[in-house]
């Protein structure tokens, strides 16, 4: 039976103006360099569909560039839905090696705001490489807030405070934190923008995190209390 270790990185992020069809495929893009640089595999990306045969029809990026079929079907459903892009791609694999990217906008009110959902069924190899990713998602954004969780922290309830972001493996933070105010993080790394620091990566555990972990659940906690604390846990609604 594969087991599947459910890798979840989910970002909130507030651009400086509306969201556009390119801002869309541009995060996606960045998305799968992730996914290629957690699973060592360059991946190839589809659009989804209601049946895999549908869900393998069109590929997304053609030479490291969106393709010209997923520029005009995003940009019909951008007409449809206007100012929400919400779309979804994935890998076209198997379950046990299956990925996907989605973007969400929730607010047609606040058209600069998006949340973009990367998912992995399998472990991660090395914590570094995770670090390394949210370094990748956090560049060139203005405003952004990165979580990362596997095996169901979040989804069963493990975090703290349920009404506000979590930690989980770790967090990315737009604020500069020193380490001495984290005695409870395994690390906490300085995220920079050329020569000045934008914002911080606080990393629960130096293993794989493992959501059903007693210890590792332990160690997410104690940070979300301390970040709340501090007044760097800011509630769901207000990312």
């Amino acid at each position: 039976m594969t087991d599947f270790f459910n890798i979840s990185i989910n970002m909130h992020c507030t651009k400086e103006s509306d969201i556009s069809v390119s801002d869309c495929l541009n995060e996606f893009y960045k998305g799968s360099l992730v996914v290629d640089l957690l699973t060592g595999v360059e991946q190839i990306w589809y659009l989804t569909g209601y049946s895999r045969k549908e869900a393998s029809k069109y590929i997304v990026f053609d030479d490291g560039k969106p393709s010209l079929n997923a520029i005009d079907i995003f940009e019909r459903r951008y007409k449809k839905n206007h100012p929400l892009v919400n779309e979804s791609i994935w890998n076209g694999k198997p379950d046990g090696v299956s990925c996907s990217i989605s973007h969400f906008m929730k607010f047609i009110n606040n058209p600069k705001k998006s949340n973009l959902i990367i998912e992995l069924d399998q472990r991660v190899k090395k914590t570094d490489d995770m670090i390394n990713s949210l370094c990748l998602l956090a560049k060139g954004q203005s405003k952004s807030w990165i979580k990362v969780d596997s095996k169901g922290y979040w989804l069963n309830d493990q975090n703290v405070f349920p009404d506000r972001i979590y930690v989980g493996w770790m967090l990315y933070i737009p604020n500069i934190v020193l380490a001495n105010l984290l005695p409870q993080a395994a690390k906490v790394i300085p995220v920079m923008d050329r020569e000045e620091q934008k914002g911080t990566i606080v990393v629960s555990t130096e293993d794989i995190f493992d959501g059903t972990n007693k210890e590792h659940i332990g160690r997410a906690n104690d940070l979300e209390i301390r970040l709340l604390d501090l007044g760097l846990l800011p509630l769901m609604t207000e990312l």
